[in-house]
């Protein structure tokens, strides 16, 4: 009897050890590459590392049976297309999940579940999804498994260095993204359309904390963008100062003001300005209403802007550094919503006053400027963006 009960505990036992399983972005992670170091899955950072690792092994797969190449038609290929181009799409596009299998006809024929699925692959590739396979979405669709398995493994150690420093509540900065996030308690509570450097005028990455909003700021004009961008508009325009309300002083501290008309502009344009340039406040100024200032080196921060129509583009590489914000005051919103003194009344007695006022947040909250081209979002798709700045390749 004895003898029996032991076999019946030693075959149960044997039983649990086979049901234990394997680790998933839900918190039981399988075993990433060797190379890194893997974060425990209890925040969002560390959850999105277990999510790219399981996405790895749908794409290390594909590099032992790669997904066909969409030709380079010579017409876009939408609804209503008929050829051959179409099978190799579909096939395409079930290989990642895009295309349902119970949405697949088979045919060659372009049909409305064909045109949803090509939507949901642009849309998780940060482009327009407008359904409609052209240069730039044909090419994402022909970027090589290989490429694809390399951007997801950089991004797992860029999520697992991230994992330490990320709490439940912060603002983050995805540049090759072109979007701001406000996390808290772990939820995505407000995106923003963002605009970053140019390719040449990088924005850094950095973290630190966001401390102060300034409304109606002026803008201290950098000496570079002085010499390269303003100089040479005034010797196309020479009433361009005046219109756009830049005064020239002797330095950035002086109060005595310099006329324009006694500056060698083609000087300054060649050779760059012996003065200081200073947008006054207003509805012109490069800033827009609000600038949210957080410390750091690279003289960063974030803005508003004028130039609103610029965030209807995809790619938003226009900016010599800082971040322009397509709503700032939604941020504003959240970050002054524990302060009792303040209230949308108050907000715009400030703003109609048209003079620079600081106000500091009542709760400073982190900021982390990030670089990241690959991470799985809030519904579980895995996005992929253009490396911008080549910075997966160093």
């Amino acid at each position: 009897m004895m003898h029996r009960l032991l076999l019946l505990l030693f075959f149960g036992f044997w039983l649990l050890l086979c049901s234990i399983p394997t680790f998933s972005a839900e918190g039981n992670p399988s075993s990433p590459p060797p190379y890194m170091n893997a974060p425990a899955p209890s925040t969002l950072a560390s959850k999105i590392f277990w999510e790219l690792n399981d996405a790895l092994t749908l794409y290390q797969n594909a590099q032992e049976h790669p997904w066909p190449v969409i030709p380079d038609e010579t017409r876009v290929l939408s609804l209503g297309t008929k050829n051959k181009a179409v099978l190799l799409l579909r096939e395409r596009l079930k290989m990642t999940g895009d295309l349902s299998a119970e949405n697949d006809t088979g045919r060659k024929y372009f049909d409305a579940d064909l045109e949803d699925a090509v939507k949901v692959f642009q849309a998780r590739h940060g482009m327009k999804a407008d359904g409609v396979v052209g240069r730039d979405t044909r090419n994402a669709l022909n970027i090589p498994p290989e490429v694809r398995v390399k951007q997801i493994a950089i991004n797992m150690q860029r999520w697992a260095n991230l994992s330490a420093q990320l709490g439940s509540r912060y603002v983050m900065v995805n540049i090759p993204d072109f979007h701001m996030y406000l996390i808290d308690e772990d939820r995505t509570v407000l995106t923003l359309k963002a605009i970053v450097g140019k390719r040449d005028l990088p924005t850094p990455e950095l973290s630190s904390k966001i401390t102060k909003i300034e409304f109606n700021p002026d803008w201290d004009i950098p000496d570079k963008i002085a010499q390269n961008d303003i100089a040479p508009k005034v010797l196309n325009d020479p009433d361009y100062l005046y219109r756009m309300h830049i005064r020239v002083f002797k330095n950035p501290s002086s109060h005595h003001e310099i006329s324009p008309n006694n500056i060698d502009w083609e000087s300054a344009a060649e050779n760059g300005l012996n003065y200081h340039l200073r947008q006054d406040p207003g509805p012109d100024n490069a800033l827009g209403l609000v600038k949210f200032e957080f410390q750091n080196t690279e003289d960063v921060y974030m803005h508003d802007t004028p130039a609103k129509n610029l965030f209807d583009v995809d790619i938003r590489d226009f900016s010599h550094g800082c971040i322009r914000l397509e709503n700032p005051f939604a941020l504003v919103e959240y970050l002054m919503k524990d302060d009792p003194d303040w209230n949308e009344q108050h907000m715009q007695e400030i703003l109609d006053s048209g003079k620079p006022n600081h106000v500091k947040v009542t709760h400073p909250i982190p900021i982390f400027i990030t670089y990241i081209t690959a991470w799985v979002d809030d519904e579980g798709r895995l996005n992929f963006r253009d490396d911008i700045y080549q910075q997966d390749q160093s």
